[in-house]
């Protein structure tokens, strides 16, 4: 925040103005030149001289210098994090293109990534200490993100979270299943969230491997069993899934609540197969950090994004950030989590039951939308449910 201009028009000189008037002064003769050096030498050890505050003004400068240097190392930080995926990608062809002396292991590393099962066996390659890496803390003073419970949840059971909407590349799903201290590990120890996404992100050479440190993996529906199932490796463990997907991430239009629910009934059928009690998670400004280039139906950019994901399984969206690096805008993340929905365990779950489950999830989704809309996202639309 800058300083107040107030005095600079009339009333008394600020230190500031104060130090820039004596400065200006011409020196009337050598016994004053040299006494001006004492200010300047008792500044540099520290004590306060009677003609003004220096001090003051020198600690408002460092102060002023500092919180400057920290907001350009947090935004730095933040886009390094945000465009990952494309920097990770761009730097595996670099080396392989510019050395030819690592195209064999860039070759091998390859395959080893199309062929690791890791990402689809339900434990991953899961490393703690990333998820207390110091670019969280960059990543929190850069979002300021906060959870909501509308109650307590048990750590010693299990859940399929939900979290809407999609947004462009769901960030707040990444803080909420992947980190410390906005992650809902933090705010439940014991408990043990595995967020899944799509199978192509472990085709990214070098992203794919912080994907799985971060606990991450596919959201196949072989995979999902087997995070829910503690049969397979002797873990109570949580899903976290983006129910809207690539159909949803088109949609994540600033102030928007567009989601694409009414048609998703798989985690609901997961979750009834493995006895596991259904959260909804709704993240205020999600829709915020980046902005979408209009993508109306019939539209070029419509075209080209459905092309994309009618071919690969997901699209590429046309979207921009604060700048030309991508840097995402700088909004409050809130994520409010929902009432759990108590789910009686059934391993041939009929699709009525199925139903059941899925409209008593979409009322509490609807719910904390519209019950805490009004305090952290005033300016959003009403939620649709468009599919």
């Amino acid at each position: 925040m800058k300083p107040s201009n107030s005095n600079s028009s009339g009333g008394p000189c600020s230190d500031g103005q104060l130090l820039r008037s004596e400065l200006s002064q011409p020196q009337q003769s050598a016994s004053s030149e040299a006494m001006g050096w004492i200010p300047g030498l008792l500044l540099l050890a520290g004590f306060q001289t009677p003609e003004g505050g220096y001090i003051a003004e020198c600690h408002r400068q460092f102060a002023r210098m500092s919180s400057s240097l920290e907001e350009t190392l947090t935004t730095v930080m933040v886009t390094l994090w945000a465009t990952s995926p494309a920097l990770c990608l761009a730097l595996y062809i670099y080396l392989l293109v510019s050395f030819k002396s690592l195209r064999t292991i860039l070759a091998l590393y390859m395959v080893f990534c199309l062929f690791d099962p890791r990402p689809y066996d339900g434990v991953g390659r899961r490393v703690s200490s990333v998820q207390k890496l110091p670019i969280w803390a960059h990543v929190n003073k850069y979002f300021q993100p906060r959870m909501v419970f509308e109650e307590p949840l048990d750590a010693s059971k299990k859940y399929v979270f939900g979290s809407h909407p999609h947004g462009v590349i769901s960030y707040t799903a990444q803080l909420i299943a992947g980190t410390t201290g906005m992650g809902l590990e933090s705010h439940f120890p014991g408990l043990v969230v595995r967020g899944v996404t799509m199978p192509a992100t472990f085709g990214i050479p070098f992203f794919r491997d912080y994907a799985l440190a971060m606990g991450c993996l596919s959201c196949d529906r072989d995979s999902i069993r087997s995070i829910l199932s503690e049969h397979r490796h002797k873990l109570r463990q949580s899903l976290l899934v983006v129910v809207g997907g690539a159909q949803e991430s088109m949609l994540a239009h600033e102030n928007s609540a567009d989601l694409v629910l009414l048609k998703r009934r798989g985690f609901v059928a997961e979750a009834v197969r493995a006895g596991c009690d259904l959260v909804p998670i709704y993240n205020f400004n999600e829709n915020s950090i980046y902005r979408l280039l209009p993508n109306p139906p019939g539209s070029l950019v419509y075209k080209f994004e459905m092309a994309i994901r009618n071919f690969f399984g997901f699209t590429i969206l046309l979207f921009h950030g604060r700048n030309a690096f991508f840097t995402p805008y700088r909004t409050q993340l809130t994520s409010v989590v929902g009432r759990p929905i108590r789910v009686r365990k059934n391993y041939d779950p009929s699709p009525e039951e199925v139903d059941m489950y899925h409209r008593m999830y979409v009322e509490e989704l609807t719910r904390i939308y519209c019950k805490y809309r009004p305090k952290y996202a005033p300016q959003a639309r009403d939620i649709k449910f468009v599919a």
